[in-house]
């Protein structure tokens, strides 16, 4: 695999490379090549031991129903005699020049 790795030249002149994809991977070196080298016994000692997999978690409160909120309303007008009028008149407002 390919990681993408931060090398930092400290002033006093030794390495650190960091893999930022990999919390706490990290190598220490004198040269550049002995930090990136320590990182990379580090990273693969890792991911010997490393899984990867995938947890399901319910986000949702207590006492919070998970509902969409554009469908909290649908359906409400449903037997309402004015709203196919109301409808047809803002249809109409439309189509016409007046808008």
């Amino acid at each position: 695999m390919r990681y993408t790795v931060l090398l930092h030249h400290y002033l006093t002149g030794t390495y650190e490379a960091v893999v930022p994809a990999v919390p706490g991977c990290i190598g220490k070196g004198n040269t550049r090549d002995e930090a990136l080298g320590q990182l990379r016994d580090t990273l693969s000692d890792r991911l010997k031991r490393t899984e990867i997999t995938w947890l399901d978690v319910d986000f949702q409160k207590l006492g919070e129903e998970r509902q969409n909120p554009w469908l909290a309303t649908a359906g409400m007008f449903a037997d309402d005699p004015t709203l196919e009028p109301m409808l047809r008149e803002i249809y109409s407002f439309r189509e016409s020049d007046q808008t």
